[in-house]
């Protein structure tokens, strides 16, 4: 069971041996060297499911991890710079305006009801999202 493990592993190493063998063959008449042309090779490499796997893992890191903290960043950064009248909706889909926010603070007031001024006092990590003002045209 070893010997299988040990050639399992070593199947990659292998075929790239013989491929640069190929390559270091003697050359042909006209002087230039001849071997394995590069799509063969490539088709030798994806032939080991470790590297497909390799492979995968480098794309998903690519196409999903690194946009996702670039996201996480740029939120954290938008509830670090709250301010006085910035329109918030919490995790929890609660609509307001913030009144109080200090910068060191872990908590953030807002107002939910305009006409009798009730008012929440919410963790800064429950803010989903900072809505933009709709800049109004002048006419």
């Amino acid at each position: 069971m070893k010997s299988l493990m040990i050639n399992f592993w070593m199947q990659p190493v292998w075929i790239l041996a013989q491929a640069e063998s190929a390559e270091n063959a003697a050359p042909a008449a006209d002087g230039s060297a001849t071997g394995a042309p590069a799509s063969s090779l490539i088709e030798m490499i994806l032939a080991n499911p470790l590297n497909l796997i390799l492979v995968s893992g480098v794309l998903f890191i690519l196409l999903v991890l690194r946009p996702q903290q670039k996201q996480m960043k740029e939120h954290q950064k938008r509830l670090g710079d709250l301010k006085k009248n910035d329109r918030v909706v919490t995790s929890g889909g609660i609509h307001g305006t913030v009144v109080q926010a200090n910068s060191g603070e872990s908590v953030v007031v807002i107002r939910i009801d305009d006409s009798s001024g009730a008012r929440l006092t919410i963790n800064r990590d429950a803010i989903a999202n900072i809505v933009a003002e709709e800049k109004k045209e002048q006419s």
